[in-house]
C-alpha cells in the first residue's frame, strides 16, 4: 500500500490537455474584444439619495457601536460579578 501512495505522490495529479494553453489564450482574446459594460456612462445620482445613504451609514455605525459597547459592558460586568462572588 505504501508503494501505491508513493507512486501517486510522485506522479502529476493534473495533466492538462495538450491544447489547453491555446484554448485559454483564445478565450482571453475573445474577452478583450468584447465591449466592456463599464464603458457606458453612469447616471448621476441625485443628491437626495446620496444624503440618505450617508445618513443610513452613520446610523448603522452608531447603532453598531452602541451594540458593541453594550456587549463589552456586559462582559466586564459579568467578570466583576463572578470576581465578587468568589
Amino acid at each position: 500500500m505504501k508503494n501505491d501512495l508513493d507512486a501517486l505522490l510522485q506522479d502529476d495529479l493534473l495533466r492538462p490537455p495538450p491544447d489547453f494553453t491555446k484554448r485559454v489564450m483564445q478565450g482571453v482574446q475573445q474577452l478583450q474584444q468584447r465591449p466592456s459594460l463599464s464603458a457606458t456612462p453612469a447616471k448621476p445620482r441625485s443628491r437626495f439619495w446620496n444624503l440618505l445613504r450617508w445618513i443610513a451609514t452613520i446610523a448603522g455605525l452608531i447603532g453598531g457601536g452602541i451594540l458593541g459597547l453594550s456587549q463589552i459592558a456586559g462582559f466586564v460586568f459579568a467578570l466583576w460579578l463572578t470576581a465578587t462572588a468568589i
